[in-house]
């Protein structure tokens, strides 16, 4: 199973409220929060650790098809050390709900942080993921560039998002998230390339 979040970095420092009293108590674990006030850069780590959250959020809801977010029963944890300085590059970490461990793969840039997440470390290394800036909902027509011929985006009656491959009936899970100019997908679809 596979999830992913986006967050435009430009858009939540207008958006956030992650200064005002309460905020990360409200959405962050005490670990979480000694972590972030640590941190080299708090807002970028906020943002991050939201974005692992939200990812693996989508798998659960994949899962049991329930919309039930309680984000202070998801643990994140990064492997590096978010302390120094946090440059534009991976970042990787596990995401533990429940007794089920999701693992992560985060790319921030200057412009947005995108998560990948996944039961296992194997789909989110292998993925196809794509970003681009789009204006609103023309995410759909992003889905399409996507997409191949014979593939076709539809949501279940959950609203859970699928490819159903037109040719052989296959249906595959697919993650979308965007967020301000962001549009992020994550595709489990071993001969396509990751591209940024």
């Amino acid at each position: 199973m596979i999830g992913n979040d986006i967050i435009d970095l430009r858009a939540a420092a207008m958006e956030s409220r992650i200064h005002r009293k309460g905020f990360l108590e409200k959405l962050f674990l005490p670990a979480e929060i000694r972590m972030i006030r640590n941190a080299a850069a708090p807002a970028v780590l906020t943002w991050l650790l939201w974005s692992c959250k939200e990812a693996a959020y989508k798998i659960v809801n994949r899962n049991t098809c329930e919309r039930r977010y309680a984000p202070q029963r998801f643990m994140c944890q990064v492997e590096q050390d978010v302390t120094s300085d946090m440059i534009a590059g991976n970042y990787t970490g596990t995401v533990v709900y429940e007794q089920h461990t999701y693992y992560y793969q985060s790319f921030i840039t200057d412009h947005y942080i995108h998560t990948c997440a996944a039961t296992n470390p194997r789909p989110v290394q292998d993925a196809a993921v794509f970003i681009k800036q789009v204006a609103g909902e023309d995410y759909l027509n992003f889905m399409q560039e996507v997409l191949s011929p014979q593939e076709f985006f539809y949501k279940d009656d959950h609203g859970i998002p699928y490819i159903l491959h037109r040719e052989n009936g296959r249906r595959s899970p697919v993650s979308v998230s965007h967020h301000g100019q962001y549009c992020g997908i994550l595709k489990v679809d071993f001969s396509l390339p990751v591209t940024r």
